[in-house]
């Protein structure tokens, strides 16, 4: 009996404190490679994203995610966390779901019906310009107005 006293106390002597050293360090690369998906949320950054935003309040958070990921959280755990007190706000770009979505297809859709407003706009002009220069056809009133013109500055002439 003293001797399995004595082996645990041994266990808990020299183990225990080794697994307390075990966990692993978090470096500076792990943290912002979780913190390059959320943003700023301080308010004076134009939301930046929370790995290259350098006030207090991206301090802060960027200490939060290096104590999450010593505690052992994953990438995942830690943004879902952080969705949890902030919302889908938290993200530097929208996430590409449900009416998400809009955000990436809207700027592409915008583009290309303004594009086919111009090259409408740019067909009607060109007709309008077609219409402007093409000659007009001479009808008999007028050949006869333009025959009797002619007569009469032939003989100025003379």
């Amino acid at each position: 009996m003293k001797t399995c006293l004595g082996l645990l106390y041994m266990v808990l002597v020299f183990v225990a404190p080794l697994s307390l050293d075990s966990a692993p360090e978090v470096t500076d690369r792990q943290v912002k490679e979780v913190a390059k998906e959320m943003a700023c949320l301080c308010g004076t950054c134009p939301r930046r994203p929370l790995n290259e935003c350098s006030c207090g309040w991206a301090d802060q958070y960027r200490a939060r995610i290096g104590k999450e990921l010593g505690e052992g959280k994953t990438k995942e755990m830690i943004v879902a966390g952080f969705v949890d007190e902030f919302g889908l706000e938290v993200f530097s770009t929208p996430p590409a779901e449900g009416f998400n979505i809009s955000a990436w297809v809207m700027p592409f859709f915008v583009l290309a019906m303004g594009g086919v407003v111009v090259g409408l706009v740019m067909r009607s002009w060109i007709k309008q310009r077609v219409a402007v220069v093409r000659p007009r056809t001479v009808s008999e009133a007028d050949d006869e107005y333009l025959s009797r013109l002619d007569a009469e500055l032939k003989e100025r002439e003379l």
